[in-house]
């Protein structure tokens, strides 16, 4: 693993830390947190411990309450996170060195990356909690130490325990979407401890499972041929709370409104073109923050208004607000086929600006920042670490940014879990 790599990945170990610290500020976070963590293993981002498997949930959870986590196209979901909840509940049991930490999220993030890339999952069915499952035991196995043979005998059992996800949930407002990561995070780790017990999966469980019950079609030779393929570098990394897919239009209209002011009472309508995946997201009257931050219309319209797409943009109070979404109601987003067609090598999408006066202004993008083409600068994500940390630490997010990013050179992990606890 080159040090390239292995920056890269203490960059998005960093920026997945963030994002389960803001994830633990959210109701339903702090909710069941307090119903189901009553002692064992350390959580960070709260001052509360659980059993190793149910800690990898909470952590999961809270990872993706907020969309601020990563993604990665060529594996077709969220591997970071499913890879390091179950790997920082397993390092708070058995506090390894931070060199070991980095080297277990690697392999988890790989291996997932590996199975989502190779499976052609069922249109029907979300990423979230399907192949990550796969991430999870692998990073556990690998923190483990275990041979071949037992870290290929564990993904075969962990194949059996992913979950069968419903992609439309979060546009129907349904917030269960977020605990999809946490379930196979736990499910992973659960794996790793039931293949000690004795518990055996099925010989080559994983195109079966990923192939014919979970996804529609299975690339052995793409998976064999991704054994070395560097997945983790090609991440991306967002700095708004809200679904990849709603952020080439959200890109498109920051940089409208970087060229002049816009008043937005004198918005006619708003016209959103892009491609087939990114055109479902068109709902106009979002139910639930879930469903706001999935929603283009909304995603837009409360930019506008609001002036960012941060966490409290998508807020109870702010997905109910009148002004919002009277403004999402003149949004209207369609598929380009011309564009469907340019993927994946482009992601494009094009918004039109209508006003009133009868002028109009016209923006296309072709992928948005943080894409693995288009990196976010250190600092920018310098900047977002701050933000989703700070309203709980204070001053402290200097010195825990800098730890996360230089978690290999950590004797124990001890050290890290304890500082991004809350001190009370």
């Amino acid at each position: 693993m080159p040090d390239a790599l292995r920056n890269h990945a203490a960059l998005i170990l960093a920026d997945t830390l963030g994002a389960i610290l803001a994830g633990h500020r959210e109701g339903s976070v702090r909710a069941i947190t307090a119903r189901h963590a009553g002692g064992g293993v350390k959580l960070v981002g709260c001052t509360a411990a659980a059993p190793p498997p149910m800690a990898a949930f909470l952590t999961g959870y809270a990872g993706t309450a907020v969309e601020l986590d990563e993604g990665n196209y060529a594996a077709g979901g969220h591997p970071a996170i499913h890879a390091i909840a179950p790997a920082l509940a397993e390092a708070a049991a058995t506090n390894p060195s931070g060199e070991a930490l980095l080297s277990a999220i690697i392999a988890g993030y790989h291996e997932g990356s590996r199975v989502g890339h190779a499976m052609r999952l069922r249109p029907a069915a979300h990423p979230h909690g399907t192949w990550g499952v796969i991430g999870a035991a692998a990073a556990v196995a690998t923190l483990r130490g275990y041979p071949p043979a037992w870290l290929r005998a564990a993904l075969d059992l962990a194949a059996s325990l992913g979950l069968a996800t419903s992609v439309t949930a979060s546009l129907r407002g349904g917030s269960v979407r977020n605990i999809y990561a946490g379930a196979a995070a736990q499910n992973g780790l659960l794996a790793v401890d039931l293949l000690e017990a004795g518990v055996t999966g099925e010989p080559g469980g994983i195109p079966v499972v990923f192939g014919q019950v979970i996804g529609e079609g299975f690339d052995q030779a793409a998976y064999d041929a991704s054994a070395t393929r560097p997945f983790i570098l090609e991440a991306f990394l967002k700095t708004n709370a809200c679904c990849r897919e709603t952020q080439g239009a959200l890109e498109a209209i920051e940089l409208l409104l970087a060229e002049s002011p816009l008043d937005p009472g004198q918005v006619a309508a708003i016209e959103v073109a892009t491609f087939a995946s990114a055109a479902t997201l068109s709902e106009r009257a979002p139910v639930s923050p879930i469903a706001g931050r999935f929603s283009i219309p909304f995603t837009v319209a409360t930019r506008i208004l609001r002036g960012h797409a941060w966490v409290e943009a998508f807020a109870e109070e702010a997905i109910a607000d009148p002004a919002t979404r009277a403004l999402a109601a003149r949004v209207s987003v369609r598929e380009e086929p011309a564009y469907t067609a340019r993927q994946p090598a482009e992601r494009v999408c094009t918004l039109v600006l209508r006003l009133a006066d009868g002028s109009v202004r016209e923006c296309t993008v072709i992928g948005t920042p943080g894409d693995p083409d288009r990196p976010l600068p250190e600092a920018a994500m310098r900047d977002k670490f701050r933000r989703m940390v700070e309203p709980g630490f204070g001053p402290r997010w200097v010195e825990m940014w800098e730890m996360a990013r230089g978690v290999d050179r950590l004797p124990r992990c001890a050290e890290l879990v304890a500082a991004f606890r809350p001190t009370v």
